[in-house]
């Protein structure tokens, strides 16, 4: 057998390494969580007790590990703003279950029940890692927001899982085999990469099955796929239910941890062994000892969305060819029906979900025992509708990438290309960016809450005494200010206000349903409080208003989309459209639309416009869009 080469320090989570921690979790039983705490940047600890069993510390490091350790670590003085949600939610509820990760890097815990709801904490160890809380598929709390094609990462958004790999920890020697015969490259990167078993697992099982890895993975594969389920069945069987750990150290420097006896770290000469009762104890002290993944240098403003590009690309070649070979094989079974049928009949009662392979039309196809070859051939066209499904997003992803690197839009990370001239001028943040703002016909500053603690943050601080005070006719719409000019300017007029009320409508729930217009108000600053009538309740972002309403009716919901003007610096900003039009570049209409097709619209504004989607989300209302161009 020729030697597997060891490959890199393990800088996160494996399928296995996360699957052994849900083992150890559920190996301790019931728990309520009592605290969470900030340790470092994207790491947390949740401290758990239970009777008879102590305090735990739940240490969860997102993009890179976990580990339910019995002694609490340092944490930071200051609680941030995702960590006092997860205290204010969590705090005394039961952690009742830990999902099985079904061979994905993905922690999921199952917290809370009866009145106060059940509560999903999810950590993702995979790529920049992230840590989200859910209720009743909804997210209410984020440490990254994000967005791709037809997944969306932000508070409100109903969650959508990442995309799923099938389970390699449960593939038959059947499916190993399939899986050999379809790849293009060598069995190590089939395993690691195809099947999502992961480098350092992939080598290991090379290793017991006593396989070449750098062979091509089609070759000899009914043998190689026995040996390699015999290799994965004894590794998963080691695990056990509270599985140990073993740290392994070249003069005293943290080499890897496996939650197994290792064989390719067994043959390596120097390489020591420590094991630990637990496999957390071992994951803490060698994660601790490794430094987190870096970042490399970016010295191509562009290159980041160049490499992106290039991976979608291959990944559209790759599922087209995937969805070429279903197509076929459904085509010959129903081209080929009778000799499909003789092709099982006389064959052995089904055990299981057994396959044999017959070759149709000079096609090969796997058709299922106790299963007639139209089930078959319906199951392969449903595989091909969902790769085609995936097509089509990746299709979109591909042409928002290629929109930003047409109009040369820089990744955030990027560095100065050496020799190219002086830095780009830093534009400066203006205190009101950090709510929903736009500039009238008139040049007055409207600002507006983008959530209930800005919404309370902009009327307690920045509602002066002579400003105006707007909101929508609709429960639960932004606070939004009009600010008073500087001295020496003109006091808003009819058309600010008139404007500011079509802004406000925009932003409230009446956009998400759909309403061509609706109604706003505005008020005096003397008249907006938050002292309830007897027997009210004024709840967090909410206020109370006095006296007469000033009535701003039928007010469209239309935005205008562009660019204006501020202290001789450009910035994109959405508006009612004459005000836009007044102040700065109007570029799109928008207005609402179909909530089902707004992953579309933001793909297609992206592409035309060439911001980025981060920003363009930040500054348009939830729900659907409807594009006018002008």
């Amino acid at each position: 057998m020729s030697a597997v080469a060891i490959g890199p320090a393990k800088d996160r989570f494996t399928s296995l390494d996360t699957l052994a921690v849900v083992r150890e979790i559920r190996a301790v039983g019931p728990l309520f969580v009592d605290k969470v705490f900030d340790v470092a940047a994207d790491t947390w600890e949740m401290t758990l007790r239970g009777a008879g069993k102590g305090r735990w510390a739940l240490l969860l490091a997102s993009g890179r590990y976990a580990a339910l350790r019995k002694e609490t670590g340092a944490h930071a003085e200051e609680l941030g703003h995702l960590t006092r949600e997860l205290r204010r939610h969590l705090s005394g509820a039961p952690l009742t279950g830990v999902t099985d990760p079904h061979g994905e890097r993905l922690l999921e815990l199952e917290i809370g029940r009866g009145e106060s709801g059940r509560y999903r904490l999810i950590i993702e160890f995979f790529g920049k890692g992230n840590l989200l809380l859910v209720k009743e598929d909804r997210i209410l709390a984020v440490a990254h927001p994000q967005a791709w094609a037809h997944r969306t990462v932000r508070v409100g958004a109903e969650y959508v899982p990442p995309p799923q790999h099938s389970n390699p920890w449960n593939m038959s020697a059947a499916d190993l085999e399939a899986s050999l015969l379809r790849s293009r490259t060598d069995r190590v990167r089939t395993l690691a990469a195809q099947l999502g078993f992961g480098g350092s697992v992939a080598e290991e099982v090379l290793r017991r099955a006593e396989v070449d890895g750098s062979e091509p993975a089609t070759l000899n594969t009914p043998n190689v796929a026995a040996r390699l389920h015999e290799a994965i069945v004894g590794l998963l069987s080691e695990l056990g239910d509270t599985p140990p750990g073993h740290l392994y150290l070249r003069d005293e420097v943290a080499l890897d941890v496996e939650p197994f006896p290792s064989r390719r770290w067994a043959e390596e000469t120097g390489v020591r062994e420590e094991r630990f009762d637990r496999f957390s104890d071992a994951a803490f002290v060698y994660f601790s000892n490794v430094a987190p993944p870096a970042a490399p240098p970016v010295t191509d403003p562009l290159g980041e969305f160049r490499r992106l590009a290039a991976r979608q690309s291959t990944a559209i070649v790759t599922l087209r060819a995937e969805a070429d070979r279903l197509r076929t094989q459904a085509d010959a079974i129903f081209a080929n029906y009778a000799a499909a049928e003789r092709a099982l009949e006389g064959t052995a009662p089904p055990s299981g979900d057994e396959g044999i392979e017959v070759e149709l039309g000079g096609i090969l196809v796997t058709l299922r025992r106790g299963r007639s070859p139209r089930e078959t051939a319906q199951e392969i066209y449903a595989e091909l509708k969902r790769i085609q499904a995936k097509i089509a997003g990746a299709e979109v992803a591909l042409r928002a990438t290629q929109a930003k690197i047409e109009a040369g839009v820089p990744t955030e990370r990027a560095a100065p290309v050496a020799g190219a001239g002086p830095p780009r001028t830093v534009r400066k943040i203006h205190w009101f960016e950090k709510f929903r703002w736009f500039l009238t016909s008139e040049g007055v500053l409207v600002i507006g809450g983008r959530d209930a603690a800005t919404n309370d943050l902009i009327v307690r601080r920045y509602l002066g005494a002579n400003d105006l005070y707007v909101h929508a006719d609709v429960h639960g719409a932004a606070s939004v200010i009009v600010k008073h000019p500087p001295a020496g300017r003109p006091d808003p007029g009819p058309v600010s206000l008139a404007e500011a009320g079509q802004w406000a409508v925009s932003y409230s729930k009446a956009w998400r349903a759909g309403h061509a217009s609706a109604d706003a108000f505005w008020v005096k600053p003397d008249q907006v409080s938050k002292s309830p009538g007897s027997g009210e309740f004024v709840a967090r972002g909410a206020w109370v208003i006095h006296g007469t309403k000033n009535w701003l009716k039928d007010r469209p919901l239309e935005l205008g989309l562009g660019e204006v003007d501020y202290e001789g610096e450009s910035r994109w900003t959405a508006a009612p459209p004459e005000a836009l039009r007044s102040r700065g570049r109007l570029r799109l209409v928008l207005t609402p639309g179909e909530d089902r097709e707004r992953s579309d619209r933001e793909a297609e504004i992206v592409r035309e416009l060439g911001l980025s989607r981060d920003l363009l989300q930040r500054l348009l209302p939830p729900g659907g869009l409807s594009i006018r161009r002008v």
